[in-house]
């Protein structure tokens, strides 16, 4: 079955910002920060790092939610792992959030684990890439709308870019490192148009 994720913003093989919910084999509810990628039809993608409860729930139970919120407590509160049982629905079985806009149940169908030697950030975890199919689809509020950090770098550069004309070459150096930083996260997860603006954002720059 095909699913049409345009609805909340989401584009084919682009990477979005979620909340992901799991629960646990003893019916403990959890939810931590992640991406995913949207891979055409009735599959999806992400990848996590080993030792979160997030992946353990995952292994265990071969099952996950994708939360399409802005919230930024929500996003807080997961990353901190604090996300108190009044942000989940009643539901026993399964663990969705109260207020979440939109959401996606999915059923794994293929993890594979993959060493980080070949990401941004080193270390001795392994990563697991966890493929699976969406068993539902579902839109709470017609304004859902999934979030792309790359527009967040894109405006950060904006915002620096008035002040790095008139810095000195010390704080110059800084903002081009965060611009980078930010082109190279567009450039791996963000649209053409994306790409496009923060590409001619660094042209500018360079020219001072």
């Amino acid at each position: 079955m095909e699913y049409d994720l345009s609805k909340v913003g989401v584009e084919k093989d682009l990477q979005y910002e979620c909340i992901t919910t799991t629960i646990s084999k003893d019916g403990v509810k959890n939810a931590g920060a992640f991406a995913f990628i949207y891979l055409g039809d009735d599959k999806v993608h992400c990848h996590i790092f080993e030792g979160s409860k997030t992946l353990k729930n995952i292994l265990d139970t071969n099952e996950y939610v994708v939360n399409i919120t802005q919230d930024p407590l929500v996003f807080t509160y997961a990353t901190l792992d604090c996300l108190g049982e009044e942000y989940y629905t009643d539901d026993s079985d399964i663990a969705i959030l109260k207020n979440s806009p939109a959401y996606i149940i999915v059923d794994v169908e293929d993890v594979e684990i993959k060493t980080s030697e070949n990401f941004p950030i080193k270390g001795d975890n392994s990563i697991y890439f966890i493929t699976g199919k969406i068993r539902e689809f579902i839109i709470n509020d017609n304004h859902a709308q999934a979030f792309n950090r790359g527009m967040s770098g894109l405006i950060e550069g904006l915002v620096n870019f008035s002040r790095y004309k008139i810095v000195g070459e010390e704080q110059r150096k800084v903002y081009m490192d965060k611009l980078l930083e930010n082109q190279r996260v567009i450039n791996k997860v963000s649209d053409e148009k994306t790409k496009k603006a923060m590409d001619y954002l660094v042209k500018e720059y360079e020219k001072y």
